[in-house]
């Protein structure tokens, strides 16, 4: 059997064992640790913040931040982050996903569930803004589960880059404490990732981006992503038991860096027009054109029938080009015969389909990962108490640390940089004697 490139990498989750000697109780994550996070907002657009710190802080004060969970009202609640313990599957909202049910997870603070429905808001939505790791700490008791609970926790998360520079893509590792206190986890030292095997489904382990952009939803009856019908996303790979990275991004030939090169951060993207099918803000619009900034044009890969059913005409850069966005508005409304396409107006009833205009293409900026993390074996014998590896930052509780860093896009040592401008000057020179000289013999 052939395996997809992208998935020859094994899929993972985190297992916690024993730290010392002693009988191993099943262990529960019980919930965010929150003692280096500040919650803040909302903001002018309704959107609230809890900010990672390097440091335990209630203020922010003497600590420093790469990065924040932000969600609203509308589909999360404070703090953006939960654990669920035994999310008892209900058939009639089982998401269709492979591999679900899942017994515990790890998602967006809300009214949705591990089991929600598909698009229900389940992802946490984690921005890094600078370039330290962002640390999150989870809490732990020796509670034990059901006997018919896996004890697995599957990860829920969107990651995005909001630096103000490309990224070339991030590592995941595990261990104790935060910022300069943080212990990286070592072999054999109860703490790790667990190899799944070397064909994942994309419900146990992935990072890809949005199928509304990559991808082709062979479930539901979902339009093809806007720029391939073939998943984009990043690879990964083992470094350590305890630590995973991406190697590299896949995506054929409208993939995302044949098209975006690297991950762009948000003041980055493209803007978009958009088309909402059914009026309803609460649903997301769909994006029926692109400004492609290298040829100063609006690129339009999508377009409408005459009742406003929207079809796939192109992808990639590939579609019909247009001027302004107002010629994109203009051809939308004439395809869109059978209705009276208007700009969209809050509040409408009854909704209807309508012209949502010109936004930033947000989700290039940002993409979901799923993991699983399995906490069963976690030890607490009595002489835990007194380990210092496990209470760095919280000597409270049982805690570990799930540890997110980007990495920027690889660029030549100082020194190589030096070699090559003293390199450029040499032949310029070079050039310009030899210029002289040919100048000089003719005269």
């Amino acid at each position: 059997m052939k395996v997809q490139p992208h998935l020859i990498f094994s899929a993972l989750a985190i297992t916690i064992a024993g730290f010392t000697t002693g009988s191993a109780i099943a262990a529960i994550i019980t919930d965010w640790n929150q003692g280096n996070v500040v919650n803040s907002g909302p903001n002018g657009s309704g959107v609230y913040v809890s900010t990672i710190y390097n440091k335990p802080t209630s203020d922010g004060s003497n600590a420093n931040t790469s990065g924040y969970i932000s969600y609203t009202l509308l589909e999360g609640a404070a703090p953006g982050l939960k654990v669920v313990n035994n999310a008892l599957p209900n058939p009639d909202e089982l998401d269709p996903a492979p591999g679900n049910p899942v017994d515990n997870c790890i998602m967006a603070a809300g009214p949705s569930s591990c089991n929600g429905e598909f698009q229900s808001g389940k992802r946490f939505k984690l921005d890094q803004t600078a370039f330290d790791p962002i640390d999150l700490v989870f809490n732990l008791d020796g509670s034990t589960f059901a006997t018919d609970n896996d004890g697995f926790y599957r990860m829920f998360q969107k990651y995005g880059n909001n630096t103000g520079v490309v990224l070339g893509g991030y590592t995941i590792g595990l261990g104790f404490g935060i910022g300069d206190d943080f212990i990286a986890s070592g072999a054999d030292d109860g703490l790790s990732f667990i190899d799944f095997g070397f064909n994942p489904k994309e419900s146990e382990f992935s990072s890809l981006f949005s199928q509304g952009l990559f991808g082709t939803d062979t479930r539901r009856d979902r339009l093809q992503g806007y720029f391939s019908a073939e998943r984009s996303g990043f690879d990964l790979a083992m470094v350590t038991e305890d630590l995973f990275q991406t190697t590299g991004l896949f995506g054929g030939a409208f993939g995302y860096e044949a098209l975006f090169s690297n991950w762009l951060s948000y003041s980055m993207v493209p803007d978009g027009y958009f088309y909402d099918d059914d009026g309803d803000p609460l649903t997301e619009a769909i994006l029926m054109a692109h400004y492609d900034k290298a040829s100063g044009q609006w690129i339009m890969n999508r377009a409408l029938d005459a009742d406003g059913n929207v079809l796939t005409i192109a992808e990639g850069n590939e579609g019909v080009a247009f001027a302004t966005q107002m010629d994109v508005e203009n051809e939308l409304i004439l395809q869109a015969a059978n209705l009276n396409l208007a700009a969209c107006i809050n509040g409408a009833v009854p909704p209807v389909a309508c012209l949502a205009g010109v936004g930033t293409i947000e989700d290039l900026a940002k993409f979901n990962v799923t993991y699983f993390t399995n906490p069963q074996a976690f030890s607490f014998a009595d002489s835990f108490v007194d380990n210092d590896l496990a209470y760095t930052a919280y000597r409270d509780m049982a805690t570990f640390t799930l540890r997110i860093t980007a990495r920027v896009v690889d660029v030549p040592e100082p020194g190589v940089l030096t070699l090559l401008l003293v390199g450029l000057i040499l032949l310029s020179q070079r050039r310009i004697k030899e210029y002289i000289k040919g100048n000089s013999a003719q005269v």
